[in-house]
């Protein structure tokens, strides 16, 4: 188990002895002139930590907030109000919904871009079978200044963010966009998302169960055990106990990690209003990880859907692009 701090530090280790394999301004440490760069965009439900996202090795990434509203007032993910509201807004029954960012919100951050001198954009997104985010970013990107190539990730969380990060890296050392939309293609396939919910509520009320419709009345008295299976939130197990759900998100791991062959496995834990339990799946985990295990508490775009207590697990391998050689 590790704090962010310690799983940032990992990866700031990590992309050091990347580095040193690389050739030219790469080596040196040098940033390259951002015109020719590619530029990645996300969207908040990646999960992506403001300390990452300020560090200048994220120059090139935009994290575009998606809107959570909550009774009658509208938030921008990430603002202190909302973090503060929300989870009171869950503990009492109060409506809370998510919305797309608008397309003028990925317009805007497209332009700024191709204004700051970077000549192609890839955009990442949660499943389109989760929201609109997608569509709306196409939609933006028909009008950019710059090609920018939209990626239905079919994930969410932080298995999207590692994803964007890796991404990033890649992109900072100057990897062609051929390259990068391939790799994150490959990534977006291999990595898995595991999460437990204490009731079906929240997902019932925002329509994101999809193939758990009927089977509702079946799942009032478990804790289920989900996963995204193409980006379609599907049931893996319905224990009738919290601590039988998390053993089962232990066993998950483990069968993912044994059938990686081999690759490493960079694991993550989510968790919202619960911070002991998820710091404690994060220590019973933490040897089957490549890197440190961060805790990362679930953004606010997706805690409103999954609720209070919600407890996650995301999967990615070890890129290949950064792995020294």
């Amino acid at each position: 188990m590790a704090d962010l701090a310690e799983w940032q530090s990992a990866m700031l280790t990590h992309i050091r002895q990347v580095r040193s394999t690389q050739s030219g301004w790469v080596r040196l440490g040098l940033p390259p002139s951002r015109k020719g760069r590619t530029a990645i965009v996300t969207d908040s439900s990646a999960s992506i930590p403001a300390e990452l996202l300020a560090h200048p090795l994220a120059k090139g990434l935009r994290q575009v907030p998606m809107p959570v509203m909550v009774g009658e007032q509208i938030h921008a993910e990430g603002t202190a109000e909302l973090m503060r509201e929300l989870p009171l807004a869950l503990a009492a029954g109060t409506a809370v919904k998510t919305s797309r960012p608008s397309p003028g919100s990925f317009s805007a951050v497209y332009q700024e871009l191709a204004e700051s001198g970077f000549e192609q954009i890839i955009s990442i997104h949660i499943s389109g079978q989760l929201s609109g985010t997608v569509e709306a970013a196409r939609l933006a990107g028909r009008d950019a200044l710059i090609p920018v190539t939209v990626v239905d990730s079919h994930l969410s969380g932080f298995a999207l963010g590692t994803v964007v990060l890796d991404a990033v890296i890649s992109a900072g050392f100057g990897m062609a966009p051929e390259q990068l939309l391939e790799d994150v293609d490959e990534a977006t396939q291999e990595a898995g998302v595991f999460f437990t919910v204490p009731n079906l509520d929240q997902l019932r009320r925002g329509g994101r169960i999809g193939t758990l419709a009927g089977l509702l009345g079946t799942l009032l008295h478990v804790k289920p055990v989900l996963t995204l299976d193409n980006g379609i939130v599907s049931l893996v197990d319905r224990p009738r106990t919290s601590a039988r759900a998390t053993e089962r998100l232990v066993e998950l791991t483990q069968e993912f990690v044994s059938g990686s062959e081999g690759r490493g496995e960079r694991i993550a834990v989510h968790g919202f209003g619960n911070e002991p339990a998820a710091h404690e799946l994060a220590g019973r985990l933490q040897s089957l990880s490549a890197m440190p295990v961060p805790v990362i508490r679930l953004p606010a775009v997706l805690a409103a859907h999954l609720g209070l207590g919600a407890l996650g697990v995301t999967l990615n391998p070890v890129a290949p692009a950064q792995r020294p050689h």
